[in-house]
């Protein structure tokens, strides 16, 4: 496993877009391009990306120099104001970019996690809805300190699983590692939710749009795909991959969200619900491979 792979001393940068034709195909592709002249451990999102800098293209070893130089070339280069997050873990990452929106570059280093943390709102944990935040208010806490005051087993005890993860993320524990959603033989649709999902009639009706979208590319391209991928995000931050090889080829949606539906059930999305869901299609036969850089220009 390389450096960047690893939980140790992480360097992770959330990069939020505040101003950029993001749209562009052009644009979007130059993008792409000059952050991979850092790394290639880029996780893409709608209007952001984030990256693992810890083992870097250019040994840098300072993530705050990296940082900076990212933010640097990103308005020299495309014109683009972005905010700019630095952290030792994702989820710190976001907060930090969050913190000086537009236009900004927060960093947060490993000694300063507790007091970045305090004062959070409890509703910028991950997995914390409406419900859950008017439950931790009954306990009197409404930030992310106070949760880090809690004993870990009163949580588990009130919350399950989910109160361990509320937790670990108080105390700036993360893991999550950044998953390059980019393959070349495959093409992608996620959609993310500003509240974790807990009912399979939502879930189904995500994924058969997804699906919707997903064989319009192959129908547009007269493409047609085997392998269907479901990923889901968990409200703690794990993710779950579920992959099945079809008998034949298809291109249509009903099929594919047929398969995703029963793909979901492989997942513990019924006891913890998630907050993402993606469906990935790829198994196109060789004669096929080259219309997939459409797709990569499409959706960097």
């Amino acid at each position: 496993m390389s450096p960047a792979r690893t939980s140790g001393r992480r360097k992770i940068v959330h990069i939020g877009i505040d101003s950029g034709p993001r749209h562009n195909t052009r644009a979007c592709s130059e993008f792409a391009a000059l952050l991979r002249e850092y790394t290639d451990w880029i996780e893409w999102g709608d209007g952001y990306a984030i990256l693992d800098v810890t083992a870097n293209k250019l040994d840098i070893p300072f993530g705050m120099r990296v940082a900076k130089m990212i933010k640097s070339d990103i308005k020299q280069q495309l014109g683009w104001r972005v905010s700019v997050g630095l952290a030792p873990s994702k989820f710190l990452a976001r907060l930090a970019m969050q913190r000086q929106r537009p236009d900004g570059l927060t960093v947060v280093l490993r000694e300063q996690i507790g007091d970045f943390l305090a004062a959070v709102p409890i509703d910028q944990l991950p997995g914390v809805g409406a419900v859950t935040r008017q439950q931790l208010a009954a306990m009197q806490v409404e930030c992310v300190g106070a949760l880090a005051q809690v004993p870990l087993n009163e949580l588990v005890r009130r919350f399950g699983q989910r109160g361990s993860s509320f937790w670990h993320l108080a105390q700036g524990r993360d893991h999550e590692l950044v998953a390059p959603a980019e393959q070349l033989d495959q093409i992608r649709e996620d959609t993310s939710f500003a509240a974790p999902l807990y009912t399979r009639e939502e879930m189904r009706d995500a994924l058969r749009g997804l699906a919707a979208a997903l064989c319009g590319h192959l129908q547009h391209r007269r493409l047609q795909a085997r392998d269907v991928t479901l990923t889901v995000r968990y409200p703690d931050s794990r993710a779950a991959t579920r992959t099945v090889r079809l008998a034949t080829f298809t291109d249509r949606a009903q099929a594919v969200f047929a398969v995703a539906c029963e793909l979901l059930e492989q997942t513990e999305v019924g006891d913890l619900g998630t907050r993402l869901l993606g469906l990935g299609l790829g198994g196109f036969d060789d004669e096929q491979l080259e219309q997939l850089d459409l797709f990569a220009s499409e959706n960097p």
